[in-house]
């Protein structure tokens, strides 16, 4: 069974998050920054593509090379993202179809 929570360890500490508190994660240089719902963000040295595998697939979902969301974080989708925290954040053409096919359009 998948742990609900995960540990970020900064410098000496080790901050225990619930990964549904994450809005979305994004690189920067070697390190990920990850966005969360209380408007905090935190940089972890690790890449993405290696986040990603310790996040839930039926909740995260990469929109784009750079940023891996949340979807009950989202409030529109257009021809980018808006979470709910007010980022309007990118989709890429190479992710646009596999993203879109997760939801039921009307």
């Amino acid at each position: 069974m998948e742990q609900p929570f995960l540990i970020l360890a900064k410098d000496t500490t080790r901050e225990m998050i619930e990964r549904e508190s994450i809005v979305y994660v994004t690189v920067l240089d070697k390190y990920i920054q990850i966005k969360l719902t209380d408007s905090r963000t935190l940089r972890v040295r690790t890449s993405l593509r290696q986040f990603e595998k310790h996040l839930p697939s039926e909740l995260f979902l990469r929109i784009h090379k750079r940023y891996i969301v949340c979807i009950r974080h989202i409030k529109f989708v257009d021809m980018d993202v808006t979470m709910k925290t007010g980022d309007v954040l990118p989709i890429s053409k190479e992710f646009k179809d596999a993203f879109l096919s997760h939801f039921c359009i009307f």
